[in-house]
């Protein structure tokens, strides 16, 4: 492993940190809500985008009705969670966390195991509702869920688990990075300082969104920024047409509670076909 590549992510994140700093420094909460939705639109959704590319080279869509099936089954995942949440809105967070547990924990699974991988997962989530459970509980409300109270207090618990399980796993594997040590460290600090929403900015669009976007890029063999996007736009515009399109449904809401609903429970249905896209892709890699 070439120990002296720096991915841009690994530079990336620190400044994120900062950045989260500053806008948490600034005064109300407004600030805070506009650059989430900012970056999340320009850092954070084009490294799901290029799923239709993985998609084409994996799943073999050489023709296309089999393009539009993948479409059609990709975004009929993405209602079902969606449809789900709005009936147990309860259940269907908790579920989220575990899963995006899960899948943050892929950043490092190739070094550090499957098994450290879901370590660090747990140790990226629990950290912001461990520090911050009273500024998290009314953010869990704006999704529709009113009895967190489980979750609030299993935080704690998942962050130790996490944290023991990932110390061994870094302790055990010779192949790990720098950043494997570096980056949870950053991240405690950032949750120990940050509005929870801010440390998701950090990790969500300067950390986990360039890092998996510069390795899907890479294996897709997308040269240079241009190519990369030219790749993602489509898919990106198509996902922000969705996102204003699901305003209206909501007009009845707080403007925050809008914002947070079409930013997290969005997310939450793209996770779910991502991730599955990502199972059945990893194995034919390695090929």
């Amino acid at each position: 492993m070439d120990q002296s590549y720096r991915p841009p992510a690994y530079w990336l994140f620190p400044v994120g940190l900062l950045l989260s700093l500053g806008i948490s420094l600034l005064p109300g909460q407004w600030p805070l809500y506009v650059v989430l939705a900012i970056s999340t639109a320009v850092l954070g959704l084009p490294h799901g985008s290029l799923d239709t590319e993985v998609a084409r080279r994996y799943l073999h869509l050489n023709s296309f009705p089999r393009l539009v099936g993948f479409l059609v089954g990709y975004m009929a995942l993405s209602g079902i969670v969606i449809a789900i949440w709005l009936q147990i809105p309860n259940i269907a967070l908790g579920a989220f966390l575990l899963y995006s547990a899960v899948h943050f924990g892929d950043d490092v699974a190739h070094r550090l195991g499957r098994i450290g991988g879901i370590g660090y997962g747990l140790w990226i989530l629990g950290l912001p509702v461990t520090f911050h459970p009273g500024t998290v509980e009314p953010l869990f409300a704006m999704l529709g869920a009113d009895q967190t109270g489980l979750i609030i207090a299993a935080a704690p618990w998942a962050l130790a688990v996490g944290g023991a399980i990932l110390l061994g796993a870094l302790a055990l594997n010779a192949d790990r990075a720098a950043s494997d040590w570096r980056d949870p460290l950053l991240l405690a600090a950032g949750a120990a300082l940050l509005h929870p929403l801010a440390y998701f900015i950090a990790y969500w669009c300067f950390l986990h969104s360039p890092r998996h976007l510069e390795l899907a890029a890479r294996d897709l063999g997308l040269q240079g920024w241009r190519e990369r996007l030219r790749a993602v736009a489509p898919t990106t515009l198509a996902t922000y047409a969705l996102a204003i399109a699901a305003v209206p449904f909501l007009i009845n809401l707080p403007s925050d509670a809008i914002l947070m609903q079409v930013i997290f429970i969005g997310l939450a249905a793209l996770t779910v076909p991502h991730m599955i896209l990502e199972f059945i892709a990893s194995p034919h890699r390695a090929e």
